[in-house]
Formats: C-alpha cells, sequence, structure tokens
C-alpha cells in the first residue's frame, strides 16, 4: 500500500514539473501571453470607408398622401394648391313618401350645394390665427398620380399641361375663413347654376381647386366632400342631401426643391433616396491608444466585428420644406447598383418603424447625430466567403412619400460628414502541439 502511495506522488509531481515547463520557457510568471479578448472603437472618416453619395427623386406621388398641402408665399416661395375631383353625381335617392314608405328616387331637381372642407389640427399643422381658404372649379381634367404645377395629365401618349400654371384658370365658387378655435371645417356654399357647372346627373366635372388666400401659412387639408341639395319628385316639400364623395385628390406646388449638391437627403413628395457606395479597407489605423492595445494595422475580418454603425449629421432643410413632424430613416442594400434609381432593395437594416428623427432636427436644431445600425451589411462586405458583393447603401424613409417635408444630411467634406463606428475584438489564439 505504501508503494502505491509512492508511484502516485512521483506521477504527480511529474506532471506538475511538465506543467512548469510549458509556462517558464515563455513567462517567468505566466502572464506573458494575454488570452482576453480586447474590443476596441474606431471611427472611419467617410474617405475612408466610402466612395460617393448620389441623390434620386421621384419615388410615390403627392396623391399617395392622406393629407393635401395647401401653401402661400411659406417660406416666401412656396406655393401648394389641392385639386379634387368628385364623383358623378347621385341618379337616385332614397326618399320617405306621403305614407311612410320608404322608396327610391330618380326623378329629383338638384336646389344647391355646399362643399366641405376639413383641415388637419395637429399642434404641429395649425396655423395661429384665423386663414382664408377658396375654392374654383377646374376648366380641365387631371390624372391625380401625374399632376403637377404645370401638368395636368402626363400619361403614356398623353401629355396635358395646364392652361395656366398651377392649375389654371378656375371659375371662382367662393371662400371661407377657417379658425381652427373653432373647428376643423368650413363649408362653401354652392347656387344652382353653380352646381350644374360642376355636374349633372350623368357626369361629374372636371373637378375642384382650393387655395390658401393668407399668405407665409402652410396647412393641411385631409379631405374635401361635394354635397348636394335636391328635391324628390316623390314628396317635393323634403329637401335631401346627397353626397358626391372625391375620386381624385392630389396637391401641386411650386417650386420643386433644389437638388442637393453632395448632400444627403431623404423624403419630400415625391420622395428622395440617397446611395452610399462603400469601399472598405482590407485594415484600419486606430488611435495611439487602440493601436498599443491590439496592434495596427488592424484587418477586418466577420469574426472581429461586433458592430458597425453610421454617423449622420442633420443639416438644415431649405425653409420651406421643413418637416412639420417627425420623420424616419431607413437603410436597405441596393441589390441590382446597374438598375438605380429603380434597383430592388434589401429588408430593412434598421426595422420596420425606421430611426425616429425630431422636426426640429432639421431647422433651428440641425447638428443632431443620427445612428444607422449597419453590422450585418458590412459584415458581409468584409467576409471574403461572400462572392457577389453588395456595395451600395440606400438611405430612405420607410413610407414613400411621407409629407413634403424631408430630411437633410451633411455630406461628405462638410462639416460633420458621414463616419462609420466600428466595433472590433480581437483575440489571440494559442495553438498548443
Amino acid at each position: 500500500m505504501k508503494r502505491a502511495w509512492l508511484v502516485a506522488g512521483i506521477v504527480s509531481a511529474s506532471w506538475g514539473l511538465l506543467a512548469c515547463e510549458e509556462i517558464t520557457p515563455t513567462s517567468s510568471d505566466g502572464g506573458l501571453i494575454p488570452l482576453e479578448p480586447r474590443t476596441v472603437e474606431i471611427v472611419l472618416p467617410f474617405a475612408d470607408f466610402a466612395e460617393g453619395v448620389q441623390g434620386y427623386s421621384g419615388f410615390g406621388t403627392p396623391s399617395e398622401l392622406f393629407e393635401a398641402v395647401l401653401a402661400q408665399d411659406f417660406e416666401g416661395s412656396l406655393d401648394s394648391r389641392v385639386i379634387t375631383r368628385f364623383n358623378v353625381f347621385p341618379w337616385v335617392a332614397s326618399v320617405v313618401d306621403s305614407t311612410g314608405t320608404t322608396r327610391a328616387d330618380s326623378s329629383f331637381t338638384f336646389l344647391s350645394g355646399y362643399l366641405v372642407a376639413r383641415f388637419d389640427t395637429t399642434e404641429a399643422n395649425r396655423p395661429d390665427g384665423p386663414v382664408q381658404v377658396s375654392a374654383g372649379a377646374l376648366t380641365r381634367a387631371f390624372y391625380g398620380p401625374s399632376a403637377s404645377w404645370t401638368v395636368a395629365v402626363d400619361t403614356i401618349n398623353d401629355l396635358q399641361l395646364w392652361d395656366e400654371p398651377g392649375a389654371g384658370p378656375v371659375m371662382p365658387l367662393g371662400s371661407a375663413e377657417w379658425d381652427p378655435e373653432q373647428g376643423d371645417s368650413i363649408v362653401i356654399e354652392l347656387d344652382s347654376a353653380t352646381v350644374a357647372t360642376l355636374g349633372d346627373t350623368l357626369e361629374a366635372g372636371p373637378g375642384v381647386r382650393f387655395d390658401l388666400e393668407t399668405p407665409g401659412i402652410r396647412i393641411n387639408l385631409v379631405d374635401a366632400d361635394l354635397r348636394l341639395r335636391a328635391r324628390p319628385n316623390i314628396h317635393q316639400d323634403t329637401v335631401v342631401i346627397l353626397n358626391a364623395p372625391p375620386t381624385a385628390r392630389t396637391f401641386i406646388y411650386d417650386p420643386l426643391p433644389t437638388p442637393e449638391d453632395g448632400g444627403i437627403r431623404v423624403g419630400g413628395a415625391p420622395s428622395w433616396r440617397s446611395v452610399i457606395t462603400l469601399d472598405l479597407p482590407e485594415a484600419v489605423e486606430g488611435s495611439p491608444q487602440v493601436c498599443a492595445l491590439v496592434g495596427c494595422p488592424l484587418e477586418l475580418t466577420p469574426e472581429r466585428l461586433n458592430s458597425a454603425t453610421l454617423i449622420l449629421t442633420t443639416a438644415a432643410t431649405e425653409a420651406a420644406f421643413q418637416p412639420a413632424d417627425s420623420i424616419f430613416l431607413d437603410a436597405r442594400a441596393v441589390l441590382a447598383p446597374d438598375l438605380l434609381p429603380k434597383s430592388p432593395l434589401g429588408t430593412s437594416l434598421v426595422g420596420a418603424l425606421g430611426v425616429s428623427m425630431a422636426p426640429e432636427w432639421f431647422g433651428d436644431g440641425a447638428g443632431q447625430t443620427v445612428s444607422i445600425p449597419v453590422t450585418t451589411f458590412v459584415r458581409s462586405l468584409v467576409d471574403d466567403s461572400v462572392g457577389q458583393k453588395v456595395r451600395d447603401l440606400v438611405l430612405l424613409t420607410p413610407l414613400e412619400p411621407l409629407s413634403i417635408g424631408f430630411g437633410t444630411f451633411a455630406g461628405p467634406g462638410t462639416e460633420g460628414a458621414p463616419a462609420l463606428r466600428l466595433i472590433l475584438t480581437v483575440t489571440d489564439t494559442v495553438e498548443i502541439r
């Protein structure tokens, strides 16, 4: 038994000596080879990670917005009008006769009518006081998705200009004062002759143009209806109200935003997009402190990349087009750059809602930093196993269009130019033979 314990002790001591032999040749204290991961941050200026920025416009049309913009010399430049086409006038109405029976009557006479216009009363979009709004009958039909300040219809093989820029001329229908303290709508009365010019029981007229007469203001028209007073043949001492709902609506404005020279722009109606072409180096330099910790240059590999964030700085948007509400920013891969601006795009890198930005960030509060997560996009660029690399990244709003206002960011070569923030983790490996 004693001999067994003696053999076990000798073997144990031998393993201890072997373990010491593995450590002592490299370090007196066994701590020279760092095995702990070291995480560092490196921020690349635009010129070190990208080739350039290209802006594109024309995504969506004003007719797709829930609200339509009215403006008169807003910020000394913007004029915007709303044009609406209504449905055919009703040709039948349900009327209660003298016996109390409800019957369909198609032989009624239009007596008069009125336009009802309802406005956005949210704090960001309501005026400080009463404003005057007028309406006029259009003399030419229009096509909502293609109508603009100068063009009424722009479809294949059919280009029709307005007789006067701004959807003119119009036949005046009347005006009314909207006081946001008194409600959200106005009523403009129409006599029987005016109703006749707008349409009959078979066909509606070209439509109605709404104008904001108060200068220096921008408001949003939410909806407009044409309502008709009629005397039925069945019960002639009764007046019924019939509705001709809108079938098309858009807003036209002048001037269009000035193209951004080298800057970054998203949003608007039609919407803008900005495409950044990335050109990442194989290795990056860090600060002296970073280089002392991990050594430089530091090779970029997918295993080392923990996080990649595109850093943007907000800039002041043209005064007339500054957002009135929060706008949102999305980022996606451009899957077929040769097809820009109509290239298919990848899924969102940010999330369905995008990054929220306050409207004042593009006005008096410009200079705010916005962080866009692009880790998966950048990781694919530094991964040698990826064959066809996607290098173009598009910035846009998740919904296009979102509003007439748009966001602007500092471009390359300016203060606050885009930067790429990388979080890298470096771990030394020890091979045991």
